[in-house]
């Protein structure tokens, strides 16, 4: 498996990568997983998985010279039954053009959401061109691409002109022990708070929760805000100075906290009174089935992945992408009653446990065992 970082780094790919490895891993498959763009090539063992973090070539530009890395160590370590890389910088084109094994390519955020939302200038999307035609040229190669959803799958299906339905749907999993979560921050402690986790970038709608809050906060005068995530920041300022400044009234009952571990970040989930995520596109987010599984009631949003995960006023909340004045409401009227809050709690943690983890394995390996039944010309040794 290839992927740009594990755990707090990474991101969602990294999330991903990190317990679905542990999980085949457990198994008792032969698991690596390279991650490209480190200074120097070092292996170390955890909990199974064998994590080659690799250097990238010395030549321009760099999405080639790490795809050119990431091609070389697969062959050097190699051969495996099964490689599998996101389409996400197009981290295994290389590997893609002459396939030692067959490839695997999982769908994440494809470089032109993000352009699409905003979050690129037309000068660095002119630069980014080279990204986009690699990571689509990637995925049209793959031996089989798989995707967390089918919003998703037609959206890229519609953008890179191939059938959607030959994409098969592998959902995100999800394994969290409500046991020995441990405690939130001692800021956090006898507070009641609402909270927003992941990168704080406008594709994930973090500026339509800070248009909210300030009424939000008004109508429930003990309240605070928790924002949990890097800040990429919108039009050259960080989220947090905007929203301080939305907020100038109530700046104390305003938290911002960089990108946790799960051990530190898991305990400020299970105790928010109730979770924001209004992205405006998401596939399957981790972070989304982590707070339903620990019973937290999330209001997410319409034509998104998160969509295919929640049924609204049922197992969570939906509003539409952008509704600030939506989100305002709904976010008041869940706070102001309990019972609401405690029996939607309740079945997001039993929709939560339709993606179980080892349920969603089982799916991924069911893929690769249909993919070496086909005909073969290099044979192949261990999965990976």
């Amino acid at each position: 498996m290839v992927s740009p970082g594990m755990p707090p780094e990474g991101g969602g790919i990294g999330a991903y990568t990190d317990k679905t490895a542990r999980a085949l891993a457990a198994r008792g498959h032969e698991v690596h997983v390279l991650i490209p763009g480190e200074s120097r090539l070092t292996t170390e063992i955890v909990d199974g998985v064998q994590l080659h973090r690799v250097p990238a070539a010395s030549f321009r530009p760099s999405v080639l010279a790490r795809a050119w890395a990431v091609n070389r160590t697969l062959r050097r370590l190699g051969p495996f039954d099964i490689v599998q890389a996101c389409e996400w910088d197009a981290q295994a084109w290389w590997y893609a053009r002459r396939q030692q094994a067959p490839l695997v390519t999982r769908l994440a955020t494809p470089r032109f959401v993000i352009d699409e939302q905003g979050e690129t200038s037309w000068s660095q999307r002119a630069h980014l061109w080279l990204r986009r035609w690699l990571e689509r040229d990637q995925t049209r190669r793959s031996a089989r691409v798989i995707c967390p959803s089918r919003t998703l799958a037609r959206e890229v299906g519609r953008r890179w002109d191939f059938d959607p339905d030959t994409v098969t749907i592998v959902p995100t999993g999800i394994h969290l022990s409500r046991t020995g979560l441990g405690s939130p921050p001692e800021e956090l402690r006898d507070v009641d708070y609402v909270l927003y986790f992941g990168r704080l970038e406008p594709r994930k709608g973090v500026d339509t929760w800070i248009e909210a809050l300030p009424r939000v906060l008004e109508s429930n005068p003990t309240l605070h805000a928790v924002f949990v995530g890097e800040d990429l920041g919108m039009g050259g300022r960080s989220f947090e100075d905007h929203a301080r400044e939305r907020c100038a009234h109530d700046m104390a009952r305003l938290h911002f906290l960089p990108a946790l571990s799960h051990p530190r970040l898991f305990p400020i989930v299970a105790g928010a009174r109730l979770v924001v995520m209004p992205s405006r596109f998401e596939s399957l987010a981790n972070a989304c089935l982590e707070a339903m599984a620990l019973g937290r009631p999330v209001i997410a949003t319409t034509g998104t992945g998160l969509a295919e995960m929640i049924t609204d006023s049922v197992d969570g909340f939906l509003i539409a992408p952008g509704d600030a004045a939506a989100l305002e409401a709904v976010a008041c009227a869940a706070l102001a009653d309990d019972q609401l809050l405690t029996r939607i709690g309740r079945a997001a943690r039993r929709r939560a446990a339709d993606f179980d983890l080892d349920a969603m394995v089982g799916r991924l390996l069911g893929v690769y065992e249909e993919i070496l039944e086909l005909p073969r010309e290099v044979p192949t040794a261990v999965i990976a």
